[in-house]
């Protein structure tokens, strides 16, 4: 017994785009460099275009004008906060690449579970578990619960050390500040974006289908004998 209409797969089959979606939007976000970003900094209290900075979770590139001319840098994230002059705390950093991990393995087995659904005749008895429709529901909430967090420690970050200094102890020295310089960069855009994707993936599944798939077919009665056994 059939319980999938066409409409209910190309429910599912939108969902499956929308996971896949998320799932770039991650990649794309921890593989870039522009969580941050500074088009300016200043050096005793004078904004120059030539001093810039941009950053992501692993590797960034800050641009010094000592007045000999801009000179790029490339850093390491883990390299200065082992060395104890990153702009980022060791365990905020950790906890941030943890879930945004976890939030791509959520994000890989709702793929595989709407794919799963959207192509295959599911069988009645697995529509009320993970790898059911509703189940997609379960991989988009823990999916978009591991992004959001992701989001949510990297703004904390941001709000308590990161706008208010990116810079080298030596830099500081010679006067340079970037007080105020720093922005949210299209890197960290995309990791909400992800959180919204598996958000919206959630709310189309759950009230398009909760009506529809979990329908289990009812057991047949099995036929009684009834005949007296007198012995």
């Amino acid at each position: 017994m059939k319980t999938f209409i066409i409409g209910d797969r190309l429910i599912i089959f939108i969902a499956l785009l929308l996971l896949t979606l998320s799932l770039a939007f991650a990649l794309s976000s921890i593989l870039t460099d522009f969580w941050i970003y500074a088009d300016s900094l200043t050096r005793n209290g004078t904004n120059s275009e030539n001093n810039q900075m941009n950053s992501g979770l692993f590797h960034g590139v800050r641009q010094i004008d000592w007045a000999f001319g801009p000179k790029r840098k490339h850093f390491s994230v883990f390299d200065e906060m082992r060395i104890g002059v990153a702009f980022m705390d060791k365990h905020i950093w950790f906890g941030i690449l943890l879930s945004t991990g976890l939030g791509l393995l959520w994000n890989l087995t709702g793929i595989f579970v709407s794919l799963r659904n959207a192509t295959l005749y599911n069988d009645p008895k697995n529509e009320r578990t993970a790898l059911g429709p509703l189940g997609i529901c379960l991989w988009a909430v823990l999916a978009a619960v591991s992004y959001g967090l992701c989001a949510l420690l990297f703004h904390y970050q941001f709000l308590t050390k990161i706008r208010h200094n990116i810079l080298l102890p030596e830099e500081k020295d010679a006067g340079f500040s970037s007080e105020n310089c720093i922005h949210y960069g299209f890197s960290f855009i995309l990791m909400v974006a992800a959180f919204v994707s598996q958000k919206c993936t959630l709310l189309l599944v759950f009230f398009t289908l909760r009506g529809k798939a979990v329908k289990i077919p009812k057991c047949e009665k099995t036929k009684t004998d009834n005949n007296v056994f007198i012995y």
